[in-house]
């Protein structure tokens, strides 16, 4: 048995591995976009780690700080490239793979792990948008599936090291997104009907208490520094079909998978509503009928419900928000998979078992490889890369009198000065139409070079541009060539 448990280990070792090198073969493929370009500047070389906490206390990113303080370390010690700044990003990924694997073998054995892994490693949503971003989301991921493993060996076997790790892994899905308290939140409305039916001890609830300890320092730095709104996003209120469009997006817009998160779901409520019928719960080998679906249903609904009701100015229902639901659903597609074979076979067949996880691994893997290159081969809407080359391409962009002016923020404006150092290995003079005093800095030079950024011209800096010359227009690169010297009275 033991021996058994070291090969299916060493399997998935190699999977989530794979997993690694199927991404590093793609990595900067897709350039960054506009988030990721202001994810640079919150953590440019000019920023002291003070600093970025600051940032992130004023609510400057909608994230907490510690993916920030990651990336701000590994910035300062990596080229400036984009597979480079991407490793981050791809190693949690790569690395929650493993973690899946690992709460499906504690959850239901070695095959259920190596099933889950399989449909992890195969997934378009995660690789797209945990480890080609960078951004919080393959830490929030990595964490959630952290949860899922800790979850699992606690309730298959209670104590203190399972708390421990149970705190440990709370806390780190706390600080990697904030979404991350909307499911910490929904765990522990869980666990707490576990302790009023008398399934569970009270003291289940201690590491969750903890973790709010951990955490309530820094929501109480938020709440004191916050130069935004906690409450008002950019989000629209979502209706029924947000609903669907998030089961599409958690299952990659793959009908297989779709319809089995559908039925694990489905399968997990009317197994927990039969045993509790019967009298037949046993929480140690039951609790996850209702850990598992619970989550995936109640998180959305609770979201759903503050973005239509409760606020709908400041909704925050945005399917990316939910990547931490992933690892919860991926459990639930392979428990249906492994009913379905265990009902098809009726006895242990380790070669077609085998034969099967092959099967499913190619199916998934051309399926969603083709959604998975066509998305990385998609045109950026505004190329970041693209504007900046054009604009070092222009054989006056280093003069003294000459400046780059971005419609963007301040932050991503830093954002775009690493991308003239890092790829071009020039400094021009770069400002934001947001920056201080921006007005006055403009008049002191005879030459500016427009950027339209993804934020558009404020009315302000449209009329002080009507004012000078336009000598050239570059639609494609979103540049536009002013000379700063006023127009002769007609």
């Amino acid at each position: 048995m033991e021996k058994k448990d070291k090969f299916y280990t060493c399997v998935y070792a190699v999977i989530a591995a794979l997993a690694f090198g199927g991404m590093l073969a793609y990595s900067g493929v897709q350039e960054f976009w506009y988030d990721e370009v202001y994810q640079l500047g919150l953590v440019g070389p000019d920023k002291g780690l003070g600093e970025v906490f600051q940032s992130y206390m004023q609510l400057k990113d909608y994230t907490p700080p510690l993916y920030a303080v990651i990336v701000w370390i590994w910035r300062a010690v990596v080229p400036f490239s984009f597979p480079w700044l991407l490793l981050v990003s791809e190693g949690f990924t790569a690395a929650s793979i493993y973690f899946t694997a690992l709460a499906g073998r504690e959850l239901g054995g070695r095959k259920l792990g190596l099933l889950a892994e399989i449909l992890s490693a195969a997934s378009t949503v995660l690789i797209l948008h945990a480890g080609y971003e960078f951004r919080s989301y393959s830490l929030y991921f990595m964490s959630a599936a952290l949860l899922v493993f800790a979850l699992v060996k606690r309730v298959r076997s209670s104590g203190k090291r399972g708390n421990i790790f149970m705190v440990i892994s709370l806390l780190l899905l706390l600080y990697s997104h904030y979404y991350g308290c909307v499911i910490a939140g929904v765990l522990f409305l869980w666990e707490l009907v576990f302790v009023i039916a008398r399934k569970q001890r009270i003291q289940s609830i201690y590491p969750y208490l903890a973790a709010g300890v951990g955490f309530a320092p820094w929501l109480l730095l938020v709440f004191i520094n916050h130069t935004r709104s906690i409450t008002e996003f950019w989000i629209q209120p979502p209706d029924l079909g947000s609903l669907f469009d998030l089961l599409h997006f958690l299952c990659s817009e793959n009908e297989f998978q779709l319809w089995t998160l559908c039925l694990g779901i489905a399968g997990c409520l009317v197994g927990f509503a039969a045993k509790c019928h019967s009298g037949r719960f046993i929480y140690n080998e039951d609790a996850e009928k209702l850990y598992l679906p619970g989550l995936v249903v109640a998180v959305p609904a609770v979201m759903y419900l503050y973005s239509t009701v409760i606020n709908p100015s400041g909704g925050i229902f945005y399917n990316r928000y939910f990547i931490g639901l992933l690892p919860f659903c991926y459990l639930m597609m392979a428990q249906v998979v492994l009913w379905g074979w265990q009902l098809a076979a009726g006895r242990e067949r380790n070669r077609e078992f085998a034969a099967l996880c092959v099967g499913i691994a190619l199916v998934l893997a051309v399926q969603n490889g083709t959604l998975l290159l066509e998305e990385l081969h998609q045109e950026q809407k505004i190329s970041y890369r693209g504007s900046v080359g054009a604009l070092a391409e222009k054989s006056d962009i280093m003069e003294e009198g000459v400046v780059v002016v971005t419609t963007d923020n301040s932050y991503v404006r830093a954002g775009i000065e690493m991308y003239f150092e890092g790829f071009y290995g020039t400094g021009p003079k770069v400002i934001s139409q947001h920056d201080n005093n921006f007005q006055e800095i403009v008049k002191h030079y005879k030459k500016a070079y427009l950027f339209i950024g993804k934020q558009p011209l404020t009315e302000e800096t449209r009329k002080l541009f009507t004012e000078y010359h336009m000598v050239s227009r570059d639609k494609k690169n979103r540049i536009r060539e002013y000379v700063l010297e006023q127009k002769e009275d007609q």
